[in-house]
């Protein structure tokens, strides 16, 4: 799998790439897509794809024809005004969609999203890319939302200590 930037594409690729990207990620973001943020991605051009706190990220396979597109990830102003991630249904819980939140944040340094309480495993993929819950908001709809956020500097995942029989379980008492 090759995770890759759009901006590195040729100049005369990137109409094409873009609305391969748009048609993949109307297919396979589901419900979860919003349309304000898919409306935002479509807008966007290579100049819009430089701005500080933006990128749009691909997952591929090499295919018998080529490049298979297999996930896509697009961060506006670091998730603030738009987040979209969609990975094909066959590649799901392969690590994918971990491995485009991954870059985007150790490129982008920092992001934040939402997230309904229902989105299980879009909570479980921000979790384990080291994002961590900052707060609850009530959307328009009254839906309730999880507040999520990451720096590049906290994606250290915490193990948890195993005790051997008879030891204590404080280990660091106060």
């Amino acid at each position: 799998m090759k995770v890759t930037s759009l901006l590195s594409l040729p100049r005369e690729d990137w109409n094409r790439q873009h609305s391969r990207v748009l048609r993949f990620l109307f297919e396979h973001g589901g419900k979860q897509t919003v349309r304000k943020d898919y409306v935002r991605l479509a807008q966007a051009n290579e100049h819009f794809l430089r701005q500080p706190g933006t990128s749009l990220l691909t997952a591929t396979v090499r295919g018998e024809t080529g490049p298979v597109l297999i996930g896509a990830s697009f961060i506006e102003n670091y998730g603030e005004d738009a987040f979209l991630i969609a990975v094909h249904p066959l590649y799901r819980r392969k690590r994918v969609g971990y491995s485009l939140l991954t870059e985007q944040l150790e490129r982008l340094g920092r992001i934040q999203c939402q997230a309904g309480l229902n989105q299980i495993s879009f909570l479980n993929l921000c979790f384990r890319a080291g994002l961590t819950a900052s707060s609850l908001t009530k959307a328009a709809s009254g839906r309730i939302l999880l507040q999520l956020e990451g720096n590049s500097k906290n994606t250290a995942r915490y193990q948890a200590a195993l005790t051997k029989e008879g030891e204590t379980m404080c280990r660091f008492p106060s």
